[in-house]
């Protein structure tokens, strides 16, 4: 009789915790889905195939990008702080250099085929990829400033 007492008087208690539990994945879901950076088109290994450049991990690959504007890829995680910190200026270079520039990203750890090529280590990590020559690689945060003197010295943009 005790033990069915105790049951009796746990199950609400149970209940309310696994309601909260489902509150907070489902919060949880929402904000990783919502975490990547919007205005920044999401690249993936098949897409880089297509847009960037196209490689075959049985041999060396050789540089050669298909785009017809420079592109600026971003490397990051969905846990990374600095990340997050850095998306909302892409996401600015994103709109104030549109038309003239692809700014892509990418989660890092779901595209472990690109990371491992471009030997990525620590994020963000940005690779800037002009129309001729080989790609310019950028590790860690830098602000908008610096954005504007890449891209003007590396693809010969001027800032707008």
């Amino acid at each position: 009789m005790q033990s069915y007492d105790f049951f009796c008087n746990f199950a609400p208690k149970i209940e309310k915790i696994m309601k909260k539990r489902v509150f907070f994945t489902i919060l949880m879901v929402f904000f990783a889905a919502t975490s990547m950076a919007k205005g920044l088109t999401y690249l993936s290994t098949e897409d880089f195939k297509k847009k960037v450049c196209y490689y075959d991990t049985s041999s060396q690959p050789t540089w050669k990008y298909l785009g017809d504007k420079p592109c600026i890829i971003d490397f990051s995680t969905s846990w990374c702080g600095w990340c997050k910190k850095l998306h909302p200026i892409l996401e600015q270079v994103a709109s104030e250099y549109d038309g003239q520039i692809y700014v892509y990203t990418l989660d890092a750890e779901k595209e472990q085929e690109l990371t491992a090529l471009f030997g990525v280590t620590g994020f963000p990590t940005i690779v800037l990829c002009p129309m001729e020559g080989s790609p310019q690689i950028v590790s860690g945060y830098n602000p908008l400033e610096f954005w504007h003197e890449a891209i003007s010295q590396l693809f010969g943009i001027k800032k707008p």
